[in-house]
């Protein structure tokens, strides 16, 4: 279960990925590239996902939302987002849960200290009893050394369960920066560990025993790099363990690697790893998502087509675990070449739907963005476009995606160079048959001083 410009430091390009393609990239190399594109036309727009709601902020308000979104059955979790300039989180995580056909805002989460600089809700993970927020910034144990912040369902609302932190936390870690939980485990990415070199990075394992969440494994891979930013992504399902390492240079600058562990009755060992099979400075595994056998990986630098000169970039692969290996399937892209930039800088799956993000996505607008569902037809996995109509020139829309059962979410990043937007979550809903939408909802908690407008779409498509 389960990114600014690329010459900033290694911190920022793990926080605000999306803006990877405003880089001016030299063309990468295709050599072992996987998959081929369909022809240059306008990707089909979906006609089982609509949009049938938005989340916003009041236009008046000081905090913004949607760099981080998690979905479970009918509960939604949002991230704040954050002014990069000053180095300031925009707000607290807000949680809403579906019912009687509207979204309401149900709790409002802070860091526990009121810290305004901890990056509390980065990323977020979501099952029916646990959400857990990372905070890469959080500073109580050295600059920037990072924490996951666990909270337990209690009814409608949510208690702290668990302040959890690395056994040897050092400045710079940003432990958190990426975090999944799947029953009782929980893995925290520390992309910005220097296990053996500046950067390699490093994954904490905790389990839930006897009520309390322990520390069961640091993992590693068998020969770490320096930059290979080892757990910027990752993800758990059942028996394995899937943790993104896009700074691995193996195969050229930036190539990417996904590493496997699997679980043993000793831990978590080293189970294999999958390299990018589309060259150099794709950003493979700079997103991962599993559940119910399907394990989709991002690439949202990828070149999509061998000897390819465009700058419109991203894919996504399928891996799978075949004759005793691990090794890439299908590759995923849309069905326009020059559409949908740096696809996969966000990934998302339930099983039977996938999602991409394509933040860098300019058919509407100068960084628009968008996303890409893939749904399992007699040729494989079939690309379809999501559009939030709201989208503004800069919005970075697919910075994050969720997906579970009938309900999609994603998020928007907003330029961060920029005064921070508003930010909006686009919820999209199947099946077949478009729904009656969601009666408006507005809701004003005096005590956090909190206040939404949940919207119907008038633009279904």
């Amino acid at each position: 279960m389960e990114g600014t410009n690329k010459s900033a430091t290694l911190a920022s390009v793990a926080a605000t990925c999306a803006l990877c393609a405003a880089a001016a990239w030299a063309p990468a190399s295709t050599e072992g590239l996987l998959g081929s594109v369909g022809s240059a036309k306008p990707i089909p727009r979906t006609p089982l996902w609509q949009q049938v709601a938005s989340i916003q902020p009041p236009s008046d308000a000081d905090w913004t939302i949607g760099p981080a979104v998690a979905l479970k059955g009918q509960t939604l979790a949002v991230g704040p987002g954050r002014d990069w300039d000053l180095g300031v989180d925009r707000g607290p995580v807000h949680i809403f849960q579906h019912a009687h056909d509207a979204w309401n805002e149900t709790d409002v989460l802070s860091h526990p200290t009121d810290d305004p600089h901890a990056f509390f809700g980065a990323s977020i993970a979501l099952t029916d009893s646990f959400l857990a927020i990372g905070s890469p910034y959080d500073s109580s144990e050295g600059f920037q050394s990072g924490r996951v912040f666990v909270y337990r369902r209690l009814g409608e609302r949510w208690l702290m369960d668990a302040s959890l932190q690395r056994p040897e936390s050092m400045a710079g870690d940003l432990a958190g920066e990426a975090v999944a939980i799947d029953g009782d485990t929980m893995v925290m990415g520390v992309p910005k560990a220097d296990m053996n070199g500046a950067d390699t990075g490093a994954a904490e394992v905790f389990q839930l025993r006897q009520g309390a969440w322990i520390h069961m494994n640091t993992l590693t891979p068998p020969t770490p790099q320096i930059g290979s930013l080892f757990g910027l992504a990752v993800s758990i399902h059942e028996d394995r363990m899937f943790i993104g390492a896009p700074g691995d240079h193996t195969l050229g600058p930036a190539t990417g690697r996904v590493h496997v562990f699997r679980r043993t009755a000793s831990g978590w060992t080293w189970d294999g790893s999958v390299l990018c099979p589309s060259g150099a400075r794709a950003w493979f595994g700079a997103s991962i998502a599993a559940a119910e056998g399907c394990v989709v990986v991002g690439a949202p630098r990828a070149a999509r087509l061998p000897s390819s000169e465009s700058f419109i970039r991203g894919a996504a692969w399928l891996i799978e675990h075949r004759d005793g290996a691990w090794t890439c399937g299908q590759m995923l892209v849309p069905s326009g070449a020059s559409d949908a930039d740096a696809m996969g800088c966000a990934v998302a799956t339930d099983g039977r739907t996938i999602v991409c993000g394509a933040s860098a996505d300019s058919i509407r607008g100068d960084q628009v963005g968008c996303a890409i569902t893939f749904t399992q037809g007699s040729g494989g996995w079939i690309p379809h476009r999501l559009d939030p109509p709201s989208g503004q020139p800069g919005s970075l829309i697919g910075h994050c995606v969720a997906v579970n059962g009938s309900w999609i979410a994603i998020g928007r990043l907003g330029n961060p160079e920029n005064d921070p937007a508003p930010g909006e979550v686009s919820l999209f809903q199947c099946p077949q048959e478009p729904n009656e939408p969601p009666r408006i909802t507005r809701r004003l908690d005096t005590s956090v001083q909190s206040r939404f407008a949940i919207e119907p779409s008038s633009h279904t498509r």
